[in-house]
């Protein structure tokens, strides 16, 4: 079957629980991996352009020309990355109205597309909020995106930011993306600024706020209950060395089990299965390697007792 499909009432439409992203570090996977997307029933695509890498926004603008699917298709982009001076060996603030409208112009270039369905930014939180909040109602109004979230803003910042866009006829925040969201419990972020999912948790609640969690295997503990290879940086492995995993794998372990399925997909299928919507962002390679159980993931509708079964606590 193909992936389950969610009704988004802030996105105004409805949007594949499984969501796509290009990788930079693999552009060879592209063109095979939206093909292999698409078969599967996805239509969200995330796309980040840190560090200036252009060629998966490229390269997906015209994947979507070339098969005439832009209408079909969700398209996600992270603005306003802070930038690095290199004289200087410091970082550059774009957390500005400047870089929400370059950095618009330059994903809707790049995608050779006329509209944006949802941008988002990450936070400073020493700098005022309206003015950010301000150019993205007006790139609203200009019909350049047509919804806006966030990432790593605090549960506070982000209903001030709410109630901000809110007060401007705008409509509020509809999503936040994180790292921090898994079954398995992380010791430490996955970098350094990525807050933890419980500091903006109650926003999340509060304000009815779509999820968008990495869900690749390295950012879900995936080497701890099966034989796939570990995460390629030392501190992303060593994240997972929390005491308690040890007896939420055998948890897991049980649960996969009694219904047929691999670790894998009820590890994933936790994710899917909160009480919020929630999709799961997936690289590309990781797509074509582990497709089939992605999609019986997506599909897997895991009963409150055995939710509270695999996480009790």
């Amino acid at each position: 079957m193909p992936f389950r499909h969610l009704d988004i009432p802030s996105f105004g439409r409805g949007v594949s629980n499984v969501v796509a992203c290009p990788s930079s570090a693999d552009p060879g996977s592209h063109e095979s991996g939206l093909d292999e997307f698409h078969r599967l029933g996805g239509n969200c695509v995330h796309l980040h352009g840190e560090g200036g890498e252009t060629h998966s926004r490229r390269a997906t603008g015209e994947w979507l020309r070339r098969h005439n699917l832009r209408r079909d298709f969700f398209l996600c982009t992270q603005i306003a990355h802070e930038g690095w001076n290199v004289a200087a060996n410091r970082p550059i603030d774009r957390f500005t109205p400047e870089a929400v409208v370059e950095d618009i112009a330059t994903d809707l270039n790049l995608l050779a597309t006329d509209y944006l369905d949802f941008v988002y930014l990450a936070d400073n939180p020493d700098a005022p909020l309206e003015p950010v909040i301000e150019a993205l109602a007006r790139e609203v109004t200009r019909g350049r995106i047509r919804a806006f979230g966030v990432r790593n803003w605090s549960a506070e910042r982000i209903k001030a930011a709410n109630a901000h866009a809110v007060s401007l006829g705008a409509p509020g925040i509809a999503a936040v993306v994180t790292t921090e969201l898994s079954l398995l419990i992380s010791t430490q972020p996955l970098w350094p600024q990525d807050l933890p999912f419980t500091r903006f948790e109650p926003a999340v609640r509060d304000l009815g706020l779509v999820v968008m969690a990495h869900a690749d295997a390295f950012n879900q503990g995936q080497h701890l209950f099966d034989d796939e290879q570990g995460p390629t940086r030392t501190r992303w492995k060593e994240r997972w060395n929390h005491p308690a995993n040890s007896r939420l794998v055998a948890r897991l372990r049980e649960v996969a089990a009694g219904h047929g399925l691999t670790p894998f997909e009820v590890n994933l299928a936790w994710l899917l299965n909160r009480h919020f919507h929630t999709l799961a962002l997936v690289s590309l390679p990781c797509l074509l390697t582990v497709g089939a159980q992605l999609e019986s993931a997506s599909q897997l509708l895991l009963p409150d007792f055995e939710l509270s079964a695999l996480r009790p606590f």
